[in-house]
């Protein structure tokens, strides 16, 4: 049966995934996997969700910060001390080492913290994949694919949040270039121009490679724990269209009752 459900957004965690609700504003559908292979699958809440996570989580995620902020450290201290002596030397060069230092401190820091989470959550990555994967074969399908049907999908995602790093680096590097016009007003409509024409190329998949380290083949487990939110996700929004049609239908019949 054909549908026009469209899922908000969903996210990947190192036992499970969680999709997120369109219409039912706040809920989620959340499916998660134990060590001995059984899926858990629920519908709540956000707020019930963030208050039964434990401090096990809470720790996990300062640790990850912690990550980030001794890998932030070295790369924008560097990148203080080389901009300033560049800017002094001349302040078309400074220019041109803010946009292309900028990228590939971007760049490092991603390829450092990503290479750090792998070792440890090489779980979630697996799910980030197969999160991507029924994602793309519901869009395409417009329904709950199954197991079969999903491996032939892509891990790669146009929607990812990894596509955000990428756009960001092509960004400044596309600046960079621009640098070199000799027009100044050529040049500064191609940076103006820059944004939109990445923006194009994340659209139609053309820059997904960033997502190679973000995300790992899975295996028929993560595909399975993404198949079985999806369809507790699916059977809730579902259920959601019918009630808001029916209370459309009421609406016409009894329009001064509801309104």
């Amino acid at each position: 049966m054909r549908t026009k459900l469209k899922i908000d957004h969903a996210h990947s965690m190192d036992n499970g995934i969680r999709f997120y609700s369109k219409r039912h504003k706040g809920y989620v559908a959340i499916s998660t996997v134990d060590e001995l292979g059984n899926i858990k699958t629920e519908w709540t809440t956000m707020k019930k969700y963030e208050k039964e996570k434990n401090k096990h989580d809470k720790i996990a995620n300062m640790k990850k910060f912690s990550i980030f902020i001794l890998c932030v450290l070295p790369f924008a201290t560097i990148f203080s001390i080389l901009l300033e002596w560049a800017i002094s030397k001349d302040t078309l060069l400074g220019i041109r080492f803010l946009f292309m230092g900028y990228a590939f401190m971007l760049l490092g820091m991603f390829v450092i913290t990503t290479f750090i989470e792998r070792k440890k959550e090489k779980n979630a990555y697996k799910f980030h994949s197969a999160e991507h994967m029924v994602l793309n074969a519901y869009r395409k399908l417009k329904r709950v694919p199954s197991l079969e049907e999903i491996r032939e999908y892509s891990r790669f995602s146009n929607s990812c949040g990894t596509n955000a790093t990428t756009q960001m680096v092509m960004n400044f590097i596309l600046m960079f270039l621009c640098t070199f016009i000799s027009n100044m007003l050529y040049s500064i409509i191609g940076m103006l121009s820059a944004d939109i024409i990445v923006l194009i190329l994340l659209k139609c998949g053309f820059l997904n490679f960033l997502q190679k380290y973000t995300t790992i083949i899975p295996t028929d487990k993560e595909l399975s724990v993404a198949i079985a939110g999806m369809n507790v996700w699916f059977e809730n929004e579902k259920k959601e269209k019918e009630k808001s049609r029916s209370k459309k239908f009421l609406h016409r019949l009894f329009p001064r009752v509801f309104n």
